[in-house]
């Protein structure tokens, strides 16, 4: 049995010297049923981290541009409640497609 996954939005974010999350930085804020994101880098390598600390250019897992990462396997809402990013050298652009 499968089960369906609804797109609820989605949005882009610009990404600089200062770590931003999904609730309030977005053109589309993190929507409220939302479990589910899948993430894509577009123009510079970007750093994330969810536990509740703000990522540097040096510390945090590195999203290089062009690449991308899923959290569509489960109910993801807390770690997208909690995920910021930071950019590692120039300003970046992260999109994100939000799911039930």
């Amino acid at each position: 049995m499968s089960v369906a996954i609804n797109v609820l939005g989605h949005g882009t974010m610009s990404v600089s010297n200062v770590a931003k999350n999904l609730t309030a930085s977005m053109d589309v804020d993190l929507p409220a049923k939302c479990k589910r994101a899948f993430i894509t880098v577009e123009t510079d390598a970007v750093r994330w981290r969810a536990d509740g600390t703000a990522p540097t250019a040096t510390e945090g897992h590195v999203i290089a541009a062009a690449d991308s990462i899923s959290f569509t396997g489960g109910n993801y809402r807390q770690l997208l409640e909690n995920i910021q990013f930071i950019r590692v050298t120039t300003d970046a652009t992260v999109k994100v497609t939000y799911f039930d």
